[in-house]
This record gives structure tokens, sequence and C-alpha cells, in this order.
């Protein structure tokens, strides 16, 4: 669970697209430690002369498991997660860090007897930090503000020059020692914070970096790929257009609820139009305002805690642009329903924003406004 202010996407402006692997500029470790910085606990100053990090490969000799990936936030994100199923000794979670945004990585402990360690890799491998020692060049600089050897924490700084696509490896110092060999323990809990030191955008709506306003079949947009990677799926192309207004609301809302929810994260994006790619015959979805759109628990009526739902149609609410929801559970429409009511005046889908349909218990169904910013009749 994330207590922020908003997320980051101050240098969304400036992105056009994920990093193709050449792109990334990484230092041959066979070179020597040529433009390299070594940092341990209390260096600060930058060593060109120090050894470079371990360059490890925990997923080679351990076992790995895969999380959801993380995004950079602005403000502070809680990521919980266990090894309780004995299964992995190591976690390597997906991680986007932007550009030019300081942000603070803490592994703390929370369960079991262990030592944390923290290992931070770039998309072709190569070790920026080894759980010890970190290094700076010319695309990131890792800054080491604790090992986790003799506690229960530890914390780096990263700076990315270029927006980056990282790889955190969570796992125990009696691991990373054994040469990734030893198991965890199964009652080991952790937290890894994220604190990214920015400040939200002004506004209720975000457009995705990437959207193309000349890409357009019959007056509709396409929903690119998310950028950044993590925030949701998307099924064809020829199942993802709509309006801007429809666009703009599902990016807005997967991005703050990566933040809110990043164990449910990526939102699943289903059918903005019906066409070959549809595996239901749609009564709508026919002009551009609709959506389906799958979070785990969050859209399953089935669900114990209501809280995601809850949380989930909220968002929706706060863009200001949805006309309303189908999901059928009657406990999560009346939070959200009065919820609706307390910030908006304007008439929503049907004359009420949340509600039932058959066969909507697996999924929520997204209408937003249409072009001349109405909702009615349909």
């Amino acid at each position: 669970m994330c207590a922020i202010g908003g997320l980051w996407v101050a240098a969304c402006s400036s992105m056009t697209g994920g990093l193709d692997p050449g792109d990334q500029q990484t230092t041959d470790v066979d070179a020597g430690a040529g433009g390299w910085t070594s940092t341990e606990d209390g260096g600060i100053e930058p060593d060109p002369s120090g050894p470079p990090p371990e360059q490890y490969v925990p997923c080679e000799a351990g076992d790995c498991w895969s999380p959801p990936p993380l995004v950079g936030l602005c403000g502070t994100c809680d990521f919980e997660e266990d090894f309780s199923s004995g299964n992995y000794n190591v976690h390597e979670v997906p991680f986007w860090v932007p550009a030019d945004t300081p942000i603070e990585l803490t592994l703390a402990a929370t369960g079991g007897s262990w030592n944390p360690a923290l290992i931070i890799r770039d998309e072709e491998g190569a070790i920026y930090h080894d759980g010890e020692l970190s290094l700076s060049d010319d695309v990131l600089a890792v800054e080491l503000i604790t090992t986790g050897q003799d506690s229960d924490s530890a914390a780096l700084r990263l700076t990315a020059q270029q927006d980056l696509q990282l790889y955190v490896f969570v796992t125990g110092w009696h691991v990373v020692q054994s040469g990734f060999v030893e198991p965890m323990p199964t009652e080991a809990t952790y937290q890894l914070n994220v604190f990214g030191d920015c400040e939200a955008p002004p506004g209720d709506l975000l457009s995705p970096p990437n959207f193309d306003p000349n890409d357009q079949v019959d007056g509709y947009f396409l929903l690119p790929e998310s950028m950044p990677p993590g925030l949701y799926t998307k099924k064809d192309d020829d199942c993802s257009r709509g309006t801007k207004t429809l666009i703009d609301v599902l990016y807005t809302v997967a991005w703050h609820w990566h933040g809110l929810q990043p164990t449910l994260s990526p939102i699943t994006i289903l059918d903005l139009n019906e066409a070959w790619c549809s595996t239901v015959d749609h009564a709508t979805h026919d002009d551009g305002t609709h959506a389906d759109i799958k979070a785990g628990c969050a859209t399953e009526v089935a669900c114990i805690d209501n809280e995601p739902a809850i949380q989930l149609a909220k968002l929706f609410v706060d863009t200001g642009e949805a006309c309303g929801i189908i999901n059928n559970d009657p406990d999560v429409q009346a939070v959200v329903n009065a919820y609706f009511e307390s910030k908006f005046s304007y008439t929503p889908w049907h004359s009420t924003f949340m509600r039932s349909v058959d066969g909507h218990t697996h999924h929520f169904h997204i209408r937003v406004k249409k072009p001349d910013g109405t909702c009615s009749p349909y």
C-alpha cells in the first residue's frame, strides 16, 4: 500500500518509448574499473579506482520468482512479500526508473531471522550494486546507504540519466554468500519501500507519453503499449481503439493504481472496441467510450476484501470523466455511488454510477463521457 501525493510523471514529456538493449551504456567489467565508482557504507565520494561490484547472476544458481513490476513513484510506496512457499530464494523485481528522479530503495526484513540483501542489475545483466559495492557511470548512479549485513534493513539511492528498466534482487546475505544455493527461511517476510523525490503534476488526467495523435482509424485513437512498462497490458491493436478521453482515463487509473496496489498491477485492459480479437459478443463497445478491465481480486465479486475494488472504482470517479462502472458487487456499489454523489453533480450512465448487469462478476465494464461531455443515454 502506498502513501503518495501522486505518481511520477515529470519526465514523461521527454519519453518516446522503451529502451532498446543497445541504448544502454554499460561498462565491460573485463576492461578494468575505469568509469566505475564504488561506494561502501559511509563512502559518498566517487572513487574511480575502487573495485567494481561482483557480477552476480543470481538466477543461474538460485531459484528466482518475479513479482509484479514496480515503477518509480513520487512519494512513498511499500511493496510487501514473503518467501513462504519455500520454492524460491531470490525475488527478481522488475523496476522502471524515470530519468532525473532520485529514488531511494529500502529493503526491510519484517519477519523471520535473516539479513536482507539488495542487488541491482540492468537489462543487459550488468550488476550496478552487489549488496556492498555500487557503481556510477554516465547512465545510472547508485549510492549505498546500508548493506543490511548486520541489520534488518538494506538501502541505496538511484539516479538515472535516462529512463531505465532495472531489476531488483531481494534475498538474504546467507544466500548471497552461499553462491545463491542456500534457501530462504519460509517465515521470511519483507517490505520493499520505494521513495521518489519528486512532485506529482497538476490536473486530474494523465496521457500516455507514447500516445500518437495521428494513429486514428475511423476517428478512434490507439491505446499504446504501457509506458512506463508494468502499468497495464492490452489486447491486439484492433481491440484497443477508443476516444482520447477513454485512453487518458484508463492510463490515469492504471498509473495511480500501481501506486495503491502494486501487487494487483498491471491492470488487464480488454476490449475498447469489438473486433476479431474480442472473446465476447458485446452489446456496447461500439462508440469508443467503453472498456473492460481486470485487476485480480479488485474486479472479482467473490473477493473477500472489498477495499481494492472500492479503491479502483474511486480512481475512475476521481478522473471526473467516468460515466459509470458495471460490476455486480452491491457492497462495493453502495460505497462507490455515495462517493460519486459527494464529488459530482452530473448524471451518470443510466442514472447510477456503479450498478449490476448479468455477466459482470469478474471484471469492471467502464464507460467514459462522450465527446459532447455527456453520459446519457448510452
